[in-house]
């Protein structure tokens, strides 16, 4: 009396009959400990442990590595890629001929160095062309500003059968990428990205005759490439990206008959004379190019009627809009992808673009002012191959989107992203049209785009903790989130609902930490 009840003892389970290997006579266990201690690897060739070894990924290799010595020098013989930290101080000396003895047959080399820290130079780029250059394939430099002409000569005579190389945040200038040029003529893509040497460098003179992808970005005096973009017959992918100088000059260059298929144009001084000057073109992205209007997309139109993938990133400067894109409509009838961001259209050229593309499957529509529900409309009664649309912050409403649930037969994917006049009814209008087959991922300012309970929806169309207390992993990121959107409005749904929860969990924890004398006098009250 005035005790609570006590729980009942569990009994202890009755012990476990000894194992018929301990009872075993002593030369069964020592045959037992043998075969235990026998390495079954050891008559495995080893061409085929390094074809186990290269299905692994780098972790477990390293891992494995460690097992034995003959694991060790199989793992380091066959290794295909390698990167190293080329920090000055950690391959001093002797580290680095023993570690690329250790990995003979490296074909793909990374060297990275912390901008803030002391980089190798040449004599460590004479090693690796000593060590690894004839089976060199790719290669990629890092901020080694140590690094010189010289030193990237010298690395380029020994690798002649180079296929890829890449370049970022070095030093070394025009002479370094043309003795790459003159010594591995069977380079493929070449990239370079803020190379600090280019500022008073000489044109380079040296085309690239297997060249195929050529990228630049943030670049002084990039045009120094003019004569390798205008004069490598196999050039396909070309991308320039934030480099400074005027490019009309290297566009009008390009011949007519080149093999030019993908072009990248990013934050670049560019107007419709450089546009216009191309011919055959596939794929097109052109962003934040205000020179550009729509003379110059609808002359680049004409002459590319094989136009598949078209983005612009208009920048709000309503250069290009409803003019231009009728005529990619009119002339580029295998259009298969559009995404169009800060660029205003009207129906009147989605018509245009739904009758004469019959091949768009990705349209996406990002910022756009003009873009209401008689656009999302035209879309959903007019664009039967449309597969995938997004439309992100543009003023459509509930009656527009509810068209999609009719139209589009073939859609299977839609992204509603800042679109304040669309609900969560309108999204689920939408999911329940198609019995789950179409995938919708709604997302609105203030937490509109949840559906209720709580429950949120992936782009697969499955709720998410549905049903379930548990805490999602993010929910220290959905805070930050909403404490940095700097909205004056009430707490939404899911954090009242994690509200809940927490209370509820700290009010189970309480209740299960409280002592025994707080039983003790209820029972006694």
């Amino acid at each position: 009396m005035g005790q609570c009840p006590s729980a009942p003892r569990r009994r202890k389970p009755p012990p476990l009959p000894p194992s018929p290997a301990l009872s075993a006579p002593p030369q069964v266990l020592s045959s037992i400990a043998e075969a235990a201690g026998e390495d079954h690897t050891a008559d495995l060739p080893e061409e085929l442990l390094a074809l186990v070894f290269g299905l692994l990924g780098s972790g477990d290799r390293k891992r494995c590595s460690l097992v034995c010595r003959r694991w060790l020098a199989v793992e380091g013989a066959s290794r295909l890629r390698l990167a190293l930290d080329a920090r000055a101080p950690l391959l001093a000396d002797s580290a680095l001929p023993r570690l690329l003895a250790r990995f003979p047959a490296v074909s793909k080399l990374a060297l990275k160095c912390d901008r803030r820290a002391e980089s190798v130079g040449d004599p460590a780029l004479a090693q690796v062309a000593d060590r690894l250059g004839p089976g060199l394939r790719r290669l990629k430099l890092r901020s080694l500003r140590a690094v010189t002409d010289d030193g990237v000569a010298a690395l380029a005579a020994a690798a002649a059968n180079l296929r890829k190389l890449s370049v970022g945040s070095c030093a070394f200038g025009a002479k370094g990428i043309e003795a790459v040029l003159r010594s591995c003529l069977h380079l493929e893509e070449l990239s370079v990205k803020r190379l600090r040497g280019l500022a008073e460098s000489e044109p380079i003179s040296v085309s690239g005759p297997r060249l195929q992808s050529l990228s630049l970005k943030e670049l002084y005096n990039g045009q120094c490439f003019s004569y390798l973009i205008t004069q490598s017959p196999n050039l396909k992918t070309l991308k320039i990206i934030r480099c400074s100088g005027d490019w009309d000059i290297v566009l009008q260059d390009v011949p007519r008959d080149s093999l030019l298929a993908e072009l990248h144009l990013e934050k670049l001084q560019v107007s419709d004379r450089g546009v216009a000057a191309l011919f055959g073109l596939e794929v097109l992205y052109l962003a934040k190019a205000p020179e550009v209007t729509d003379v110059g997309l609808a002359e680049l139109a004409t002459k590319s009627p094989r136009l598949r993938k078209l983005h612009v990133d208009g920048w709000k400067a309503n250069r290009i809009g409803d003019r231009g894109l009728a005529a990619v409509a009119q002339k580029c009838a295998s259009l298969q992808e559009l995404v169009l961001i800060g660029v205003n259209l009207t129906s009147s050229s989605l018509e245009l673009i739904a009758a004469n593309c019959p091949t768009l499957e990705r349209l996406a529509l990002c910022g756009s002012d003009t873009f209401g529900d008689a656009e999302i409309s035209c879309v959903a009664a007019k664009c039967a191959a449309l597969r995938k649309l997004c439309i992100k912050a543009c003023p459509v409403s509930d009656a527009g989107m509810n068209k999609l649930a009719e139209g589009c037969p073939h859609l299977v994917k839609v992204k509603v992203k800042k679109c304040r006049r669309v609900t969560s009814e309108c999204a689920e209008r939408l999911r329940a049209s198609r019995n789950g087959a179409l995938a919708v991922n709604f997302d609105t300012p203030g937490g509109a785009g949840e559906l209720q309970d709580g429950q949120s929806v992936d782009e697969s169309g499955v709720l998410d903790n549905a049903g379930s207390d548990v805490l999602p992993e993010d929910l220290d990121d959905r805070i930050v989130l909403e404490l940095s959107s700097g909205s004056s409005g009430r707490p939404s749904r899911w954090k009242a609902r994690m509200g809940a929860l927490m209370s509820r969990s700290l009010s189970v924890s309480i209740f299960r930490r409280q002592p025994h004398g707080a039983c003790s006098t209820s029972h006694e009250s």
